[in-house]
């Protein structure tokens, strides 16, 4: 079987048994809007940005390491030396932010986050310990586990969540929710995975631990920026907005979320391993096919979910400061635009190790994005939340620019881009005539005629448009399905 026919199995079976278990996460967490308030959310939500924060700053390029250097007879010395690192750092900096929740929640001026930092802290630790067993899988191209680890994760965190809100625990069930999903996870994992790939202990020798911190560092900076970015607005819409607003944002980023982690997420995670396996002659020929086939699946999910925010949002949350979902989803939107090329473009330069690049890249994002919060508060939290689509939107041009001095084509990667985007301008312009000709109509009629009229117009325009990437991922789903060779 050729790379280009597991990447595109790995891809099909995560997308799918990801998406199958978000959709059950997503439903989930509108159903807890029925139980907790936006700023009972808010506060959890922020404890939970904390926690993941102390987990960061001890991931320094461990598990990519394991991925890129792991093959071959070093494979399990490789493995351990990044496993040690990985447990032990990640223990150090969780139960340092679980004893000081207080004072460190207390800085954000929301306090309230203190009583459910060590809960997530501990959540994210033992998830943590599921991070080397997945790479030993995607080292191997098995990405079956990981799917299902993903899927019934979410089953299992959406079943104690809504149980338990339903109950009277309030934020707690979300704790509670996400500690028993990490221990789901990891079972999953470590059942696939087995303990031999990565606990079989060496000793630890300062050569692999140079050469490993030497890689891992400049992507450790780079992972801790493309988090931040990913995460710290959070903390900024608190700073400056209070609970209540982080609880409607970080909903309306979650929904806005989906296409990117969904999909555009897990082809990058089966992107890196794939291109590091080809000739680096052949790794600027792939990312160029590798983004235009992303753009095409991504793009309209995205900004589709930007033009039917409003009638979405109106179906199916309550009409109280829910409602102030709307706005935000429509702003937000644009992250599953710009993100998911992003990763593509990490995966590329990662299999180049060039790490460094990556940091600095990360690094301006999240002043571009905390800078832009802090610019445009005075505006109000709809207005201030552009700040994420512009800096995705530089990051994703600087990433192009990097990876053209690479041999990659600047103009064939445009051309990836543009001609989804003008695809989706053809279906905004549909849905929205559409949507005029409905005038008041009842959520329930407008939002499936908008989904119907956006998802014709679409595919028709790509056909147009975009014939040759779109008769590429045709090929490339044909013959995943049939088991037939490919080439990339």
């Amino acid at each position: 079987m050729s790379i280009a026919q597991k990447a595109a199995k790995g891809a099909l079976w995560t997308i799918v048994s990801s998406m199958g278990g978000r959709t059950i996460g997503v439903v989930g967490t509108l159903v807890m809007t029925r139980f907790l308030r936006a700023d009972e959310i808010g506060a959890v939500a922020a404890a939970t940005v904390l926690a993941m924060t102390a987990n960061w700053v001890t991931i320094w390029g461990f598990g990519q390491y394991a991925v890129v250097k792991g093959r071959g007879p070093d494979a399990k010395e490789v493995t351990w030396h990044a496993t040690v690192f990985y447990v032990a750092l990640g223990a150090l900096s969780l139960g340092a932010m679980a004893l000081l929740a207080t004072p460190i929640a207390a800085s954000l001026a929301t306090p309230e986050a203190a009583l459910y930092i060590p809960g997530m802290a501990l959540a994210i630790f033992i998830r943590r310990l599921g991070a080397m067993p997945e790479r030993v899988l995607t080292r191997a191209l098995n990405f079956r586990a990981s799917g299902l680890s993903l899927a019934f994760g979410e089953i299992a965190y959406t079943i104690i969540a809504v149980g338990l809100a339903a109950l009277g625990w309030g934020p707690m069930a979300i704790v509670v929710a996400n500690i028993v999903q990490s221990i789901v996870m990891l079972g999953i994992l470590v059942a696939a995975a087995g303990l031999a790939d990565w606990t079989t202990p060496h000793r630890l020798r300062k050569a692999r631990i140079v050469e490993m911190l030497k890689f891992g560092v400049p992507l450790g900076v780079q992972n801790m920026a493309n988090m931040a970015s990913r995460y710290w607005d959070k903390l900024a819409i608190t700073y400056f907005f209070g609970t209540t607003a982080t609880g409607t944002y970080n909903l309306a980023y979650n929904l806005a979320d989906v296409p990117a982690i969904q999909v555009g997420e897990q082809i990058a995670l089966v992107l890196m391993p794939s291109l590091a396996e080809l000739p680096p002659e052949r790794r600027p020929r792939a990312l160029e096919r590798s983004t235009a086939l992303l753009s095409l699946i991504i793009f309209p999910l995205a900004t589709g979910l930007g033009f039917v925010a409003t009638p979405l949002i109106a179906l199916l949350l309550p009409n109280n400061e829910w409602q102030e979902v709307a706005p935000l989803l429509a702003v937000l939107a644009c992250l599953s635009i710009f993100r998911p090329v992003t990763w593509v473009l990490s995966a590329y330069l990662e299999s180049e190790s060039k790490t460094g690049r990556l940091m600095f890249l990360e690094l301006g994002k999240l002043v571009v994005l905390l800078a832009g919060i802090a610019a445009l508060k005075s505006f109000g939290v709809v207005i201030a939340a552009s700040a994420v689509g512009i800096a995705f939107g530089l990051t994703a041009i600087a990433g192009v620019a990097m990876t053209a001095r690479n041999g990659v084509s600047p103009s064939r990667l445009a051309i990836g881009f543009i001609q989804p985007l003008a695809a989706c301008a053809v279906m905004g312009a549909a849905v929205w005539t559409v949507d005029h000709a409905l005038g008041e109509a009842p959520p329930a009629l407008e939002l499936p005629v908008m989904i119907v009229t956006g998802a014709v117009a679409y595919v028709g325009a790509a056909l147009v448009i975009c014939r040759a990437a779109a008769r590429d991922l045709l090929q490339l789903v044909k013959q995943a399905l049939r088991r037939q060779p490919a080439s990339i």
